[in-house]
């Protein structure tokens, strides 16, 4: 398997398909968000405003996943394990899709992003 980021790039071209965007994506708050599909799994990638990715959080057969990307690693709350919210945190609501909503919850530097089912 060749794990180069040219050959993964390649492969997301040619398996991943990209779906349209709802109709509420969060930019309005200087997020961007981009639904794919890839070997049978819906994906939501949330990049900040200066195109850096945030999170990614994969869907399938009513399991949700956050995806381990950039640095630092996102916080996110999922609906079967729940983390802690940061004390008088501010609430942003970034994605909602047919299958679930994003909020990012913040105070400082300090985040958690929380997946809510529809």
């Amino acid at each position: 398997m060749n794990t180069s980021v040219a050959a993964i790039d390649k492969a997301l071209l040619t398996e991943a398909r990209p779906r349209p965007q709802p109709d509420v994506s969060g930019a309005t708050h200087g997020w961007r968000v981009r639904e794919y599909e890839d070997g049978g799994v819906d994906h939501v990638e949330v990049r900040d405003g200066t195109g850096r990715v945030q999170l990614v959080i994969a869907y399938a057969a009513g399991v949700f996943w956050a995806l381990h990307v950039g640095f630092p690693t996102a916080r996110v709350s999922l609906p079967n394990w729940r983390l802690k919210l940061p004390e008088g945190a501010r609430c942003t609501e970034v994605y909602v899709g047919a299958r679930f909503s994003l909020t990012r919850f913040s105070k400082g530097e300090e985040a958690v992003w929380c997946i809510h089912p529809a």
